[in-house]
């Protein structure tokens, strides 16, 4: 068939709302019975109102009920819902905030009742002899404000439905928990621990302790508290995993770049005989999400994922030599590995997203001196009902650097408009519009996995540009550093920057621009078309933009957000409110709201509880007062980001609409 000619942006595509919507699925974490060896990975579906569902691979059915949803809030964010251990699932249901088992068919609640939903439990461990006794994070809401929620180490006691603290201080409203894990024997535990004003990759901290069961109560006590890494300021330490009942993994960022480190009686120390300046986990902004698992039960090496140009690398490291190799494999070529468990000597399970093939459940078994890697897919994610997308449709990520003041490097990825069916534009010399998206966080990374949203556009003649800019996340600490003090300034400044380095503004047409992004990154979209300080405010640098869930004003934010996020402006702003009240105000867009000439679509989850729905009225108020153009929709039931099908189709199809409406005419070079 003769390829055709059409305008950028106007492009038709059999990539549809509808079909990216319909039948949505994530896979947002997997697990492995340590005793048994069966795995079970978590589905979010989007056609079940986002519920999460547990599914067994062996049986390819689900674990516990249709009315269950596997879903924590513990930090919002949640994360550690699910584990499994001798035969038992357990799992938080979001429907009750309760605990579960599911044994054999038959599931029973073993947390107390809790009509008012008041505990929220996460992130659990079970205890290698007395195996009906697990420790949790606890996260208590019975005085449910942001400055009073309570988080501390729980027992739970499965056969008697009851819960007994195990750690908790008279600081539990500004102290968190993650990642309790018991020795092999259940001698010791282990957790990290951080409190305001850090969050978990700023200034996580690792325990150990010893464990002692009471046989009159039938409970866990712990003695001999010790802190074993992470005591330095301006350090983190993460991801707790005991090699044997001697030595402790864990990653720290001592390095200022978060490497594999082990603690022993002996000492603490890297693993690695060098420093990489890689970066071997994400920032922890959910539960659960490890990096690296033991190959071996001896515990002498290990499977590690480290993040290399905005992407995932494999690497198996000798705990004892200190060396590693990289793992590859041409058929599978994954650029975001999570959830790395153990399953047996040199078989692995992860979820595994790729540029060009939807996400699945991995299992990966390695062979051989070299570890030659066998790849087998457990579940992909790819639509089992709609019709296959035309071959070649898929815009691949290109990674780009550039440079911004100071000689500094920023990173971005570039996807160019691409559909099989399409030669170009019908206009001579028209170069396509942009869309430039920020992620959130902003201690975050956009990869470089298939993203059918980006697809949408790209497939329809748009640019499509990814900003990693300055504090963002696995380009190692001092990366991440450059924002703070500076959050609405230099991550504003390295987006324009972005559109007007000499690689992309070659490639697009610069005034047919459109930012957007969601939470942080709606943040830095409002920032970028209002505040003083930016230059796009100034000269309408930006042709349209798309804020989701941002936030707009600082003070409003740091009172009515959630306690896990509650102090990390201070650090991203450069002190408290007290400290510099000016700079707090001059950093919130709707204040500036009288700024903005730039179009602006707003929309906005009415049940977020981590950036509420105040932040868009506001600003969207502050617009209509100074007759700006702005357009906003708020979806009932939703939270901080899309989980139905019906959001996730009209929030697709709203977007494009607004460029089409608002973008101008191309411009044609002459």
């Amino acid at each position: 068939m003769a390829q055709k000619y059409a305008p950028y942006g106007l492009w038709e595509s059999p990539i549809t709302a509808d079909a990216i919507a319909q039948d949505s699925v994530a896979l947002t974490a997997i697990f492995v019975d340590p005793v048994t060896k069966d795995i079970y990975y978590i589905e979010l579906r989007a056609s079940e109102g986002g519920r999460c569902v547990v599914m067994s691979s062996k049986t390819q059915k689900e674990v516990f009920g249709k009315d269950f949803n596997a879903r924590t809030r513990v930090h919002e964010y949640g994360g550690g819902a699910a584990i499994a251990y001798n035969g038992t699932v357990y799992s938080s249901n979001f429907m009750d905030f309760r605990l579960y088992a599911a044994k054999d068919g038959n599931i029973k609640p073993i947390t107390p009742e809790d009509p008012n939903k008041l505990y929220r439990y996460a992130d659990f461990c079970v205890h290698p002899v007395h195996t009906d006794l697990l420790v949790a994070i606890l996260e208590d809401h019975t005085n449910d404000t942001p400055r009073t929620v309570r988080n501390s180490l729980c027992v739970v006691n499965s056969s008697a439905a009851t819960i007994t603290s195990l750690v908790s201080t008279e600081d539990a409203e500004i102290e968190f928990y993650a990642a309790p894990t018991f020795s092999p024997s259940g001698d010791k535990l282990a957790w990290q621990f951080w409190k305001h004003p850090d969050m978990p990759w700023e200034g996580g901290q690792i325990y150990v302790a010893d464990v002692h069961y009471n046989s009159n109560t039938h409970t866990l006590s712990l003695s001999n508290t010790k802190l074993v890494a992470g005591e330095a300021n301006n350090l983190s330490a993460c991801y707790p995993l005991w090699a044997s009942n001697d030595k402790l993994l864990f990653t720290s960022d001592e390095s200022k770049f978060a490497n594999l480190w082990e603690y022993t009686q002996a000492c603490t120390k890297p693993v690695l005989s060098s420093v990489v300046q890689q970066d071997f986990c994400m920032p922890s902004w959910t539960l659960d999400n490890y990096s690296f698992a033991l190959l071996d039960e001896n515990g002498t090496k290990a499977i590690c994922v480290a993040w290399r140009a905005g992407r995932s690398v494999l690497y198996v490291v000798d705990i004892a030599t200190g060396s590693y190799v990289e793992i590859k494999d041409e058929s599978f070529d994954f650029v975001v590995v999570n959830n790395v468990c153990r399953l047996s000597d040199y078989t692995f399970v992860f979820t595994g997203l790729q540029s060009n093939a939807p996400g699945a459940a991995m299992l990966c078994t390695l062979t051989g001196p070299s570890f030659v890697p066998n790849f087998q897919v457990l579940r992909s994610t790819a639509s089992a009902s709609a019709a296959p997308f035309p071959e070649g449709i898929i815009s691949l990520p290109t990674p780009l650097e550039f440079k911004v003041a100071g000689d500094k490097t920023v990173y971005a990825v570039y996807y160019a408009p691409n559909n099989p069916a399409y030669a170009g534009s019908s206009i001579p010399g028209e170069k396509p519009p942009c869309v430039l998206s920020v992620h959130g966080g902003p201690t975050g990374l956009e990869t470089q996995h298939l993203n059918w949203l980006k697809q949408y556009f790209t497939s329809r003649g748009y640019a499509w540009l990814d900003v990693n800019y300055s504090g963002s996340s696995c380009y190692g600490r001092a990366y991440v550093e450059r924002l703070q003090g500076n959050w609405g300034i230099t991550d504003v400044s390295d987006c324009i920057g972005a559109i007007q380095s000499p690689q992309i503004s070659s490639l697009i047409d610069t005034k047919r621009t459109a930012i957007r992004g969601g939470s942080a990154g709606g943040f830095t979209t409002l920032a970028a078309i209002s505040l003083d300080s930016s230059a796009a405010s100034k000269v309408k640098f930006f042709a349209s933009a798309t804020n989701s869930y941002g936030i707009s004003n600082m003070e409003l934010f740091a009172e009515d957000t959630h306690k896990f996020e509650l102090m990390y402006i201070i650090k991203l702003l450069g002190g408290t409110r007290e400290e510099i009240p000016k700079v707090w105000h001059d950093r919130s867009p709707v204040y500036f709201s009288t700024n903005i000439k730039t179009p602006l679509l707003v929309l906005q989850g009415n049940d977020d509880a981590i950036v509420p729905p105040a932040q868009s009225w506001t600003i969207i108020d502050g617009i209509i007062k100074s007759k700006g153009r702005v357009e906003a929709h708020f979806f009932d039931g939703e939270q901080h980001g899309w989980r139905t099908s019906g959001t996730l189709k009209k929030a697709i199809e709203l977007e494009r609409e607004w460029y089409e409406k608002s973008m101008v005419r191309p411009t044609v070079a002459t």
